[in-house]
């Protein structure tokens, strides 16, 4: 009888022993377990792209900015400023030029403050050299350029132009008694003036065949070097050349001499990209082309509508 209790007792002490073993088996499973998916969680999420692994980037890194700001459009820019910045020669009589009170004033200066009214700003109009009106476009310190600005091949690489409002060829001046100069296109043995930058300039580039080719920063300086006779003829703007032989009072009569070389579109030149602004120009252009808006101020500054 004792033995039989003491075996009882012996065996139920095993099996106690057994469980008490298996519970502790459970608990270190389930704390490995645990480590593992700490392990693996605390590395980032790989992606395979063409056999090869790359870390995903966190989710706060790959979503953006809840700050950042889409760029703003030209017009936004211009609202925001309250003003609309316009580079001009200022020396192209008719079209830009300073007046008595020295004051800008011109066929441009009279359409581009039209643009900027119909954007609900002022316009400032910076005089400069032709040759630097462009390249200050590109640079982002003027929104347009108005100058009797000709939209020719190569200024269309790399500005955008709007709708054209007129058109403009180049004539050659000279002299009154100036016989050898017979036409734009047959400068042979001459000495050329043109505005240094100039459609003009391009345009006496191509035909060639000069003696010398002087550039000039606007036409008050290429004119008095005609009259001086420093030039033989001055490659200019028919429109700009017209005006000034109409207006000029010295004892050196000038004359305009052959026929009107390569004509070209008039517009406003537009950094390129600027789609909105562009068509907010060329909506207001041909609005005051239809209703005759331009034809007056064209008759105001050169006398004629000009060529369409």
């Amino acid at each position: 009888m004792i033995y039989n209790m003491t075996h009882k007792d012996t065996k139920h002490n095993e099996e106690l022993g057994s469980m008490k073993k298996l519970r502790i088996t459970s608990i270190l499973m389930v704390i490995a377990a645990l480590w593992f998916v700490t392990a693996c969680g605390s590395k980032p999420a790989t992606t395979e792209t063409s056999g090869k692994t790359s870390e995903k980037p966190a989710a706060s890194a790959a979503a953006p900015s809840a700050t950042s700001k889409a760029k703003s459009t030209a017009v936004e820019d211009i609202k925001k400023k309250g003003k609309l910045i316009i580079a001009t020669s200022g020396n192209f009589r008719p079209i830009t030029f300073m007046n008595e009170q020295s004051q800008i004033a011109g066929l441009d200066i009279d359409i581009g403050n039209m643009i900027a009214e119909k954007l609900g700003v002022k316009a400032e109009f910076v005089p400069g050299n032709i040759s630097g009106l462009i390249p200050g476009l590109i640079a982002g310190k003027f929104d347009l350029v108005m100058s009797g600005l000709t939209a020719t091949d190569e200024r269309k690489k790399i500005i955008d132009f709007s709708v054209p409002y007129g058109k403009d060829g180049t004539i050659a001046a000279t002299l009154q008694d100036n016989n050898k100069v017979q036409d734009t296109t047959k400068l042979e043995g001459l000495v050329v003036g043109v505005i240094g930058g100039s459609g003009t300039h391009s345009v006496i580039k191509e035909i060639g065949g000069y003696k010398e080719l002087k550039e000039y920063p606007g036409n008050a300086e290429a004119f008095t070097d005609l009259k001086a006779g420093r030039i033989d003829t001055y490659a200019v703007g028919n429109i700009a050349a017209k005006d000034y032989i109409k207006n000029d009072k010295s004892d050196k009569p000038l004359k305009l001499v052959g026929e009107v070389a390569a004509i070209k579109p008039m517009g406003v030149g537009i950094k390129k990209g600027e789609d909105e602004l562009r068509a907010i120009i060329d909506a207001l252009i041909e609005e005051k082309l239809k209703d005759g808006t331009i034809d007056k101020l064209a008759t105001k500054w050169v006398g004629a509508p000009l060529p369409k």
